[in-house]
């Protein structure tokens, strides 16, 4: 299954629940019923999914340039790394591509 999502706020829950998965798994009536971007990612991620190939977009998104929003570059690019370290540690074969 293809999956696409734009981002850093979807991205970032979806790295919360893989945390919790890891620990304790407390947040697993959150996303594993719900069918917010979010909680669909994370059930295909880490019930369905064995290898996981994540294409990163290096352009810069005009609409996170306001000095008043938390999200930059560098946020997108820890998320991902995080989530990838996460996903190894659930037993996922994962593949990175930046363009």
């Amino acid at each position: 299954m293809d999956l696409v999502t734009e981002g850093v706020v979807t991205m970032s829950k979806v790295l919360t629940y893989a945390k919790d998965y890891l620990a304790d798994n407390e947040s697993y009536k959150d996303w594993s019923y719900k069918k917010d971007g979010a909680s669909q990612i994370a059930r295909l991620l880490f019930e369905e999914a064995t290898d996981i190939n994540f294409y990163v977009g290096r352009a810069i998104n005009p609409a996170h340039q306001n000095p008043n929003l938390p999200i930059n570059f560098s946020i997108k690019m820890q998320i991902v790394e995080e989530l990838s370290a996460c996903l190894r540690q659930m037993g996922k074969r994962i593949k990175v591509s930046y363009f």
